[in-house]
């Protein structure tokens, strides 16, 4: 079972400082981008507070999503082997692990995330992996004609305590999407560099195409994805699927996708279908 860390003395001792001075306002720091068939679950138990400091920016301290996360754009798709996009597992849906955010204000469509998180843990391992991992994220958004566009680019390095288990030691990342009258094209790259083993390279695509309103529609997807280890035959898979909304509480969908392991034919290929309700 996962273990949730307490926040550090200090970072405690800070909040309770800079709380009688500071706005909360979550509603200042960027989104996590919502993906198609994504649920983010949310864990009580995380403690953590966002400081608007207006025309400077925001901070945001505690245990939450990393600055990748909330900043870093790739396919409109979910992608399991890019759940993240420099660290794995590090904030993909809200790490127990404390850290502490700086977002600047959005100026000409910049905005810039800097991150850095003491001590990296990992679900089922009670030593830390990693500490002193330090990130950054520079996102870029406009448009162009009708069309609207993200771009981004981020990397970041850490002190890696256990090298065995082939944690990154530095990463970079570089995504973007193109957006218009209700399709979304997006793409991304992702390499990581172990202190021990070759390199593992990353990279997805993907699309969405969304007709109806937010009471009833429909969408398509589309994903491609490979990763490679070193020189390691790489891993490959494809998916698409249909989904119908009925209500605002029930949808229908359909999905199909296969994978492969050895750069051979399809290795396992998978048929869902299912019901979605909301109460």
């Amino acid at each position: 079972m996962a273990r949730t860390r307490s926040l550090p003395p200090l970072i405690l001792s800070l909040l309770l400082t800079l709380s009688p001075f500071a706005t909360q306002a979550a509603s200042e720091l960027p989104n996590v981008d919502p993906r198609a068939d994504e649920t983010v679950p949310v864990d009580a138990s995380f403690e953590k507070r966002a400081f608007n400091l207006g025309p400077w920016g925001a901070i945001e301290i505690g245990q939450t999503e990393s600055a990748q996360r909330r900043l870093v754009v790739t396919s409109p798709v979910r992608d399991p082997w890019f759940t993240d996009s420099l660290f794995v597992d590090d904030g993909a849906f809200g790490s127990p692990d404390a850290r502490a955010t700086y977002y600047s204000p959005r100026l000409s469509g910049f905005r810039v995330g800097l991150g850095y998180t003491p001590i990296r843990t990992e679900p089922g391992v009670s030593d830390p992996v990693a500490r002193h991992l330090m990130e950054g994220v520079i996102r870029n958004e406009g448009k162009v004609g009708a069309a609207r566009y993200r771009l981004t680019v981020g990397a970041g390095k850490a002190q890696i305590t256990d090298k065995e288990r082939g944690t990154p030691r530095q990463s970079w990342v570089i995504g973007g999407q193109l957006a218009l009258r209700g399709l979304t094209l997006g793409a991304g790259y992702r390499e990581q560099m172990p202190d021990i083993g070759p390199p593992r390279r990353t990279f997805n695509a993907g699309l969405m195409l969304e007709r109806g309103t937010t009471l009833q529609g429909w969408s398509l997807t589309g994903r491609l994805a490979h990763t490679q280890l070193g020189d390691e035959l790489p891993q490959e898979a494809w998916s698409t699927g249909l989904r119908y909304r009925m209500s605002p509480q029930v949808s229908v969908s359909a999905d199909l996708g296969t994978m492969t392991y050895d750069g051979g034919p399809a290795t396992s290929t998978m048929l869902r279908l299912g019901t979605r309700v909301l109460f």
